[in-house]
């Protein structure tokens, strides 16, 4: 890369903390503002950074073109977001087995202040292997009857012609293992009698196991959801750091956690001492593979991937 081209992704980066930043400074750091707004778009952080431009100081220099191209995608989410929040409350009424809230359903009221600062997208749901037909079942008498299993039987989704719910038995999508995910539930009443996020620590877990499947090539919001997690009192005591490196190890997770604090280091600055200490030990070979994977996705512009790229990452930090 030219001296040109890192002063630029500098830049942008600079620009990115400060509008994804819930306390913004008060101006917005200089950079190309049309591939700015492109990046928040394809990152899922466009909402975000309208709110902080429309409410806070940072807005006031930006152009109003700018701010128009960002504030659709605003409301846009939180409409979305509502319907979507109001929807699964409603089909998980009549549910009386435990379900673990994950991604962005989950995070709403807890890591994100408000509504429209993440998409809750198509809800996801951990449910305990041995209650997954009682559930299906249940869910059916919502309308939410087509179901279609994923591969090897631990995921499924149901659709009633207007969102989808898919559900995982483990921590990592497709495979049974919960490593304690539903032992240490926190209850979340306002989604159903029976509705639960992770603890911090598995929040964390699934997230590294969610970038894992991607090879670390993720959206940017994954890693806004990874600051965050990192920046909760749990997550800075020691003995819930070590707990969360020996259950990595256990879920096959220890080189995608590895790679996951490099980046959300990288990223962002600020939660680096966080990431540190949760960062795990690997042999020579293992580390060298990994940190080149994760120079390869470093640059937020780059959203495609050379066609083989992403199974080769995968290969090495997916589980």
């Amino acid at each position: 890369m030219s001296t040109k081209d890192l002063k630029c992704e500098s830049a942008l980066l600079d620009a990115l903390r400060a509008l994804t930043s819930f306390d913004p400074p008060e101006a917005l750091p200089a950079c190309d503002l049309q591939e700015l707004a492109d990046v928040l778009d394809a990152h899922g952080l466009a909402p975000l950074a309208s709110y902080q431009l429309e409410t806070r100081r940072i807005g006031a220099g930006a152009p109003r073109w700018f701010r128009e191209r960002l504030l659709p995608l605003y409301q846009g989410m939180v409409n979305d977001n509502v319907f979507k929040l109001v929807t699964l409350k409603g089909a998980l009424r009549a549910v009386d087995v435990p379900v673990v809230l994950l991604e962005g359903a989950a995070y709403v009221d807890w890591l994100y202040p408000h509504l429209a600062f993440r998409h809750v997208g198509e809800p996801r749901l951990a449910v305990r292997g041995p209650d997954g037909e009682r559930f299906a079942e249940q869910l059916a008498e919502g309308g939410f009857g087509a179901a279609s299993a994923g591969p090897g039987g631990h995921t499924a989704t149901f659709g009633d012609g207007r969102i989808e719910i898919r559900i995982q038995e483990g921590l990592v999508a497709g495979r049974p293992e919960d490593q304690g995910l539903f032992e240490r539930r926190e209850p979340f009443p306002a989604l159903g009698r029976t509705a639960a996020r992770p603890a911090a620590e598995d929040a964390l877990l699934v997230t590294v196991a969610d970038l894992a499947l991607t090879g670390l090539h993720a959206s940017l919001t994954a890693f806004v959801d990874l600051r965050e997690l990192l920046t909760l009192p749990a997550l800075g005591e020691a003995a819930r750091v070590e707990a969360v490196r020996s259950r990595a190890a256990r879920a096959r997770l220890s080189r995608a956690l590895h790679g996951a604090c490099a980046l959300v280091s990288y990223f962002f600055p600020s939660v680096r001492e966080r990431a540190a200490a949760l960062t795990p030990v690997l042999g020579r070979a293992e580390r060298a593979a990994v940190d080149a994977v994760v120079e390869s996705a470093k640059d937020p512009r780059r959203l495609w991937l050379v066609r083989g790229s992403e199974a080769a990452a995968k290969l090495v930090v997916a589980p």
